[in-house]
């Protein structure tokens, strides 16, 4: 029981709620002139249309002010299938909105197709990261961060992904696509034997390089712990991994590892997992 409590911890950590509505006193003049052809339901706004018609719950909705650009706000807006047709998966999307903060009218968007995606694996919380993200001479990216987690109680799974947009030219572009900056997994046998690994990362700003993009600099940590049985009682032994640090260059658009080049851990290759599960629909 103690280990489950703890892994449920860790995979909880990372689905936190993030900055919300505190910060956004908008939200109804935004949704109303983002989507002036939604219907009013029971539990928020339905938008229908597409593929399938896709549900808004306010509560759901972050944003935040954007100090580098105080007349603006930043949003993000889950669009979730209303009806999914398959029990335990759920179609969804998120809109990425920057608007007037004054009135709430959109001044630019971006849809991310499939971002909200859920199945065994859950999305889950959102929040807005606003750090002095300056990535190039007088253009400073945002974050959004988002969260999910696995259902399963033997094998529990939480994540939490940093994804970077610039917004120039009146455009809203991703250039960093959901970089994992925390993550916890592991297995157990329901009782007490196991084991879970926590993986925490850090992005700095490196010095510029190509297309006049500055790196990132990414520290990375490891956590191992176990649980075993001893004398009747279930025992936890905690141990730190090895440290390892890579970089990001821009290049064609998006942060990427440099060419040729494969970070790596001390269990080795670390590519495979340097970016978040959630997979995304090209932008036309």
């Amino acid at each position: 029981m103690k280990l489950q409590l703890a892994l449920g911890a860790a995979a909880l950590a990372l689905m936190l709620p993030g900055q919300a509505l505190a910060d956004c006193d908008i939200t109804d003049a935004l949704l109303k002139q983002a989507y002036p052809d939604a219907q009013q339901g029971d539990n928020g706004l339905l938008v229908k249309g597409g593929a399938y018609d896709r549900a808004i719950n306010p509560g759901d909705v972050v944003c935040k002010a954007w100090p580098y650009r105080p007349e603006l706000m930043l949003a993000a807006v889950p669009l979730i299938e209303a009806e999914p047709p398959i029990e335990g998966e759920n179609k969804g999307d998120v809109e990425i909105i920057i608007a007037d903060v004054a009135t709430g009218k959109p001044v630019a968007r971006r849809l991310e197709k499939g971002m909200a995606f859920s199945d065994a694996i859950r999305f889950g919380s959102m929040s807005l990261d606003t750090a002095r993200y300056d990535v190039g001479d007088g253009l400073r990216a945002f974050g959004l961060r988002t969260s999910q987690s696995g259902s399963s109680r033997l094998n529990p799974y939480g994540e939490q992904a940093l994804w970077m947009y610039i917004f120039d030219k009146g455009r809203i572009e991703r250039v960093l696509d959901g970089l994992i900056v925390e993550r916890s997994n592991g297995e157990n046998n329901g009782e007490c034997e196991g084991e879970s690994t926590t993986l925490t990362r850090t992005v700095k700003l490196g010095p510029k390089a190509g297309a006049g993009y500055r790196d990132l600099a990414v520290e990375q940590s490891l956590t191992r712990e176990t649980w075993k049985t001893v004398a009747g009682e279930c025992r936890a032994d905690k141990r730190p991994g090895k440290p390892a640090g890579f970089k990001l260059v821009y290049d064609n658009g998006h942060y990427r590892p440099v060419g040729g080049v494969k970070p790596r851990s001390e269990d080795g290759d670390i590519e495979k997992d340097l970016f978040s599960l959630i997979e995304t629909g090209k932008q036309p």
